[in-house]
């Protein structure tokens, strides 16, 4: 019975990708938990396989059936030894910065000037920042730092939330490169979180760049101490729980509408499209699906492993992606795996097929 009730919740998180979370927002919550699902199931695999044979089609079954999703959790290129600014092409970087940890959530002393540093380093063409924070006095004057620093002296900076003395907070897509053109996508929901784009006229002709935010969950400092309680102690509690539940249910079904509202941008786009960001959501959810469909995943083209890109607890998700055209050929790909925010940035190169 145990067994059975495993490969339903994995069957269960294999279907939540093509099903809306407005209508099935409880689906979410399985895909949400797909790997621990899955670990189960593979050890109910190996179980019957020494006791009795006959039963492994349980979770035989239930894993072949959420093979879109397996295939979307797992790349296996060898990672290339050279720096990513040392393959030719076109270098592309996401990272949710945290607003440079501007009031001091972490324990680095100085996690703005970590971020520029790996940034020059790793010298890429067009980065795109979410949670973006800028200054225009004082030493959080971060489009100043990053033209001077970085040498990315184009950019566009689509701001949601402003404050005194010139604070600015939103999304931002810095480049070496001219910005031709530039908008937004208008979400119907009342949210902080947003999708900007950017024209950008590379080497190879124009392309378009949207810088993705999706729906945050909003858990506080509590929520996650609580998570962390669980997983020491096993002590569940009823309210701290039902609230997180809640927060978790409500970014489900928003992602899930701003994922087809930038699909439908990404499709009347005259140009070919890069599209970079926090999703909050891993591949087992129906906004990767959506956003990814007529799109290459960079990291299932050039990664290795699981990668994961959310550096807080647990360890496990990847929410971070670079999406790219079929008309790019995707080089590499990899994740910087150095704490100066709670996510890690996302790093690739590709390139424009010749006509």
């Amino acid at each position: 019975m145990l067994n059975l009730l495993a490969a339903i919740a994995l069957a269960a998180g294999g279907w939540s990708i093509y099903l809306n979370p407005a209508d099935w927002w409880f689906l979410s919550f399985f895909g949400l938990l797909y790997l621990l699902f899955l670990t189960i199931n593979i050890f109910f695999l190996l179980f019957w396989m020494v006791v009795r044979l006959k039963y492994t089609l349980i979770s035989i079954v239930a894993i072949l059936i959420t093979l879109p999703v397996l295939k979307s959790y797992c790349a296996f290129h060898f990672p290339e030894k050279a720096t990513a600014k040392s393959i030719k092409g076109l270098c592309v970087m996401s990272y949710n910065v945290r607003n440079f940890d501007v009031y001091h959530w972490s324990k680095e002393q100085n996690a703005l000037q970590g971020i520029l540093e790996m940034i020059k380093r790793e010298h890429p063409d067009i980065v795109c920042l979410q949670e973006f924070y800028n200054n225009d006095t004082g030493s959080f004057n971060t489009i100043r730092q990053l033209s001077a620093t970085a040498g990315l002296s184009h950019y566009y900076f689509e701001k949601k939330k402003t404050g005194k003395n010139g604070r600015s907070f939103g999304t931002a897509i810095f480049s070496r490169y001219p910005v031709a053109d530039h908008g937004s996508v208008k979400f119907d929901n009342k949210t902080q979180n947003s999708c900007s784009y950017a024209d950008i006229k590379t080497d190879g002709g124009i392309v378009r760049v949207f810088n993705i935010h999706l729906q945050s969950i909003y858990l506080s400092r509590q929520d996650y101490q609580y998570l962390e309680e669980i997983s020491e102690n096993q002590d569940v509690k009823v309210k701290p729980t039902r609230a997180i539940f809640s927060k978790l249910k409500q970014a489900f079904i928003y992602r899930g509408e701003q994922a087809l509202d930038i699909e439908q941008q990404i499709a009347k786009s005259p140009y070919p499209v890069i599209a970079c960001g926090d999703f909050n959501d891993t591949p087992a959810s129906f906004s990767y699906h959506t956003l990814s469909d007529n799109l290459q995943d960079a990291f299932l083209k050039a990664g290795w492993g699981i990668a994961p890109t959310y550096s807080g607890f647990p360890k496990i998700y990847r929410i971070d992606y670079i999406f790219a055209d079929e008309k790019f050929d995707i080089s590499s790909y990899r994740t910087i795996c150095e704490d100066h925010s709670d996510h890690y940035p996302v790093i690739s190169v590709m390139q424009l097929k010749s006509e």
